[in-house]
């Protein structure tokens, strides 16, 4: 009886084995992402690199995995060279790959490199891959980029440029401004300093304030003239020194004058311009 219990215990862990043994590697490794995507352009010449994601650990389970996989993934150039390349495993986040560029690789620009992964690359549990997967993408062009990023380079030059003008100018404008203005002067600390008389300190200093306030009053009404002349200008009005005949502009029309009407004393019982002697006459 004890003897047919460890037959039977012995055959459940040989089926138990061969099951584990034939769900490994049954093709559910699966690529969930890869950066550059297929088909992509622009991708950068300087270390050139490849991030794959997987669905699941991928980390090799001994030395011999790890070079089984490095064996499963190739780069080659659009014209056949193969390029050498390193295989980095993620520790710290499951699933995630770099395909890197060696120092020894010659990256070129403006030309296609393709990463093809072989069906033998395995997962830490030992799943394998379904199918090869092909990615195909295109490097940057280094001469394009690089005028690109000259003209870029001088229209912010020359944009700093004009803004240092004007920023100057506002600044100057602004200096000259606050040179007018008048600073408040203490007329007993300038008449101890000087030796005149308040009096005369206060005098001088009204007069300065005066001078100066005729002469803002001077800036502000140029000011406001130059500013309505601006807005004149926007609406296009003129003025006019006067009226003007239209022959003045060219033309030749002209306006006909209405006849005087003919003055007549008929009907009248007091003429016009006669004085009280002459009407007084004609009666008789």
């Amino acid at each position: 009886m004890k003897r047919r219990a460890a037959v039977i215990f012995v055959t459940l862990v040989m089926m138990l084995m061969s099951a584990a043994t034939c769900f490994a590697g049954d093709g559910e490794l699966k690529i969930k992402s890869q950066y550059p995507e297929d088909g992509a352009t622009g991708t950068s010449v300087e270390n050139l690199s490849i991030k794959i994601r997987f669905d699941q650990d991928v980390y090799p389970a001994s030395e011999k995995v790890r070079k089984n996989n490095e064996e499963a993934i190739t780069m080659k150039s659009e014209d056949g060279k193969k390029v050498p390349i390193k295989v980095v495993y993620s520790e710290d986040e499951e699933g995630l790959m770099m395909v890197l560029s060696t120092n020894k690789a010659k990256i070129e620009g403006d030309k296609e490199y393709t990463l093809k992964i072989d069906k033998s690359f395995e997962a830490t549990n030992g799943d394998k891959l379904s199918e090869v997967d092909k990615v195909t993408f295109k490097t940057q062009n280094q001469k394009r980029t690089m005028t690109v990023n000259m003209l870029l380079m001088f229209v912010m030059m020359g944009g700093m440029v004009v803004f240092s003008m004007k920023s100057t100018q506002h600044d100057a404008k602004k200096a000259k401004e606050e040179k007018g203005k008048h600073d408040t002067v203490n007329p007993y600390k300038e008449a101890k300093r000087t030796g005149k008389s308040v009096e005369e300190i206060v005098a001088k200093d009204q007069k300065q304030k005066e001078k100066e306030a005729a002469a803002q009053a001077k800036r502000d009404a140029k000011r406001a003239k130059e500013k309505e002349e601006e807005r004149r200008e926007e609406l296009n009005i003129h003025h006019v020194a006067g009226p003007r005949p239209i022959s003045a502009a060219g033309g030749k029309y002209k306006v006909a004058k209405k006849a005087a009407p003919e003055k007549s004393n008929k009907g009248t019982t007091r003429p016009k311009n006669q004085s009280g002697k002459q009407k007084n006459k004609g009666k008789k």
